[in-house]
């Protein structure tokens, strides 16, 4: 890779990092309104335990967008890792293993987790397991990123042998 081309990715990376900063703070303000606002109110004003429930079935539909969330931030984080020069394996290695496993774990809990639990605080939306074609998607690519995150792993240590050699 040329001098000009670290150049551009760290620029570019700089300039994108307080867009992904701001999309994830904007994300975590909507996440915590839309999923808790109503549910809240309505816990303040009547505090019954219908209420109560409302709130913990809002709970559990948030745990996987939490995780799709966490996923975002560790974007920001690589973005941060590239924009100060850190380009290559480990860094590389180290985000996609972690968003790969993240967004793998937000959609299994959102698929087979969240209708489960939901049905177990009496507000069940009828399944015990969501068909959901995005949830299915997100998993299999999490998955993907954690395979691609060994395979650069891999070529980093033979990298590394095939430097000691020559």
């Amino acid at each position: 890779m040329t001098n000009l081309q670290i150049v551009s990715i760290r620029a570019r990376s700089a300039s994108l990092l307080p867009f992904v900063t701001g999309l994830a703070a904007v994300l975590w303000v909507l996440l915590l309104f839309e999923r808790f606002g109503a549910a809240g109110l309505r816990v303040v004003a009547h505090g019954d335990a219908a209420a109560w429930q409302a709130l913990a079935v809002q709970g559990v539909a948030a745990i996987p967008e939490v995780f799709y969330l966490l996923a975002l931030d560790g974007v920001r984080r690589a973005l941060a890792e590239f924009a100060r020069g850190q380009l290559y394996a480990p860094t590389m290695t180290r985000m996609l293993d972690r968003i790969g496993v993240v967004l793998a774990a937000g959609a299994f809990i959102g698929v087979f987790v969240v209708p489960g639990m939901q049905r177990a605080l009496g507000a069940g939306p009828g399944y015990w397991i969501a068909f959901d074609v995005s949830g299915f998607v997100l998993g299999a690519l999490g998955l993907l990123l954690t395979v691609i995150a060994r395979v650069f792993g891999r070529a980093a240590a033979l990298e590394a042998e095939l430097d000691e050699i020559f």
